[in-house]
């Protein structure tokens, strides 16, 4: 239990050693102050924000990384902004010489942007002064459009929202895709308009059993390899993930729980840091290997705790255990409402195991 208390600590601490360069307030990022009739904040970087609310006032000659619950960018932004926000706001005042990249629940453009939008969220508003030079790209519920767009609009949309008068609000082509058509002020699209109707389909009872089958036998096909992999070139693997469950379950799962949930915020850090962005891929892939394969982690364990329970020292015996534990809990994870539980719990105690097996702990006497 130290240990895991010593692995913790060290895990936080790099986090905050790492916090700095990448998540700070948009006051204790160095600048360099430039004075005319006043003094104003030019950051000669690219900037990493993160809190509940984010503003940016200043100029930035870089990109702009905001994280948040409300984003407000009010400043004269030379580069590409990246944000993950609730809620984004370009002010009045504010001016984009490079893209904007959104994942946000809603999105208000009330300034200039000079390259292109790219947004996925609910509700995205270009205001009536507002300007895009370029093209756009919106995955949302709802798009008004009331400012200017200068070349291309292409949206997946519910609803589409122009004023009745509107003039020159796409000054090249609309390619809309929705469940519906609609109709727009006449001189509201300087260009063609695209329209594509998105298809529902509903899947019938035969091509749902289809899905469910293929889905089977990929899966388990892809266990019996991990399980046929282990047996016979990691069979010490096998005692170390079996021990890690059986032996030490509560720390495996206090290991899966805290991995779930630091690796990926690792990574994220390490993408934009600009230096370990490679190092930020190899963990994220690793990361997604783990859980792709922990389904036959769990079996493997389980297989080889009841081998030794009912004596069976046959390998090809062994397999098929293994094989066989894993069909059940790949049902099990298919029962309603009680299998997402199922796949939760083996989606964390299986990436617990695999970490606690390189774990050495010195067994009490």
């Amino acid at each position: 239990m130290q240990f895991t208390k010593k692995l913790t600590f060290l895990l936080l601490a790099f986090l905050l050693f790492l916090s700095p360069f990448v998540c700070a307030t948009n006051e204790a990022v160095a600048s360099t102050p430039q004075t005319t009739n006043e003094t104003i904040k030019v950051f000669n970087t690219d900037l990493y924000l993160g809190g509940q609310d984010v503003v940016v006032s200043d100029a930035v000659n870089g990109n702009v990384f905001a994280f948040g619950s409300t984003v407000t960018i009010k400043g004269e932004i030379l580069g590409d902004i990246f944000v993950s926000a609730k809620s984004l706001t370009i002010s009045e005042t504010a001016t984009i010489h490079g893209n904007i990249f959104v994942f946000a629940n809603d999105m208000t453009i009330n300034g200039k942007v000079n390259y292109d939008v790219y947004f996925i969220g609910q509700d995205f508003e270009l205001s009536d002064k507002a300007y895009i030079n370029r093209d756009i790209r919106i995955f949302a519920a709802n798009a008004k459009l009331y400012g200017s767009i200068k070349k291309d609009a292409f949206l997946f949309v519910d609803n589409i929202l122009m004023n009745d008068n509107g003039e020159n609000v796409i000054g090249g082509n609309l390619h809309y895709t929705s469940d519906k058509e609609f109709t727009f002020p006449e001189k509201a699209i300087m260009g063609n308009v695209k329209y594509t109707q998105y298809q529902t389909h509903t899947l019938t009872t035969g091509e749902i059993i289809l899905k469910y089958v293929k889905q089977f036998i990929s899966d388990i096909s892809l266990a019996i390899i991990i399980i046929l992999f282990a047996i016979f070139l990691a069979p010490k693997f096998i005692d170390k993930i079996n021990y890690a469950l059986m032996k030490r379950p509560f720390i495996s799962s206090g290991i899966g729980i805290l991995s779930i949930v630091l690796i990926p915020v690792l990574a994220l850090f390490l993408l934009f840091t600009g230096f370990l962005t490679s190092l930020s891929i190899v963990i994220a892939v690793f990361y997604g290997l783990i859980l792709t394969i922990s389904l036959s982690l769990f079996s493997l364990a389980i297989a080889k705790s009841l081998s030794e329970k009912w004596n069976m020292t046959s390998k090809g015996k062994f397999i098929l255990l293994s094989i066989l534990s894993a069909i059940v809990l790949w049902f099990a994870k298919r029962i309603p409402v009680l299998g997402t539980y199922v796949s939760l719990f083996i989606t964390v105690v299986g990436l617990g195991m695999f970490i606690t097996s390189f774990i050495k702990v010195k067994e009490k006497n």
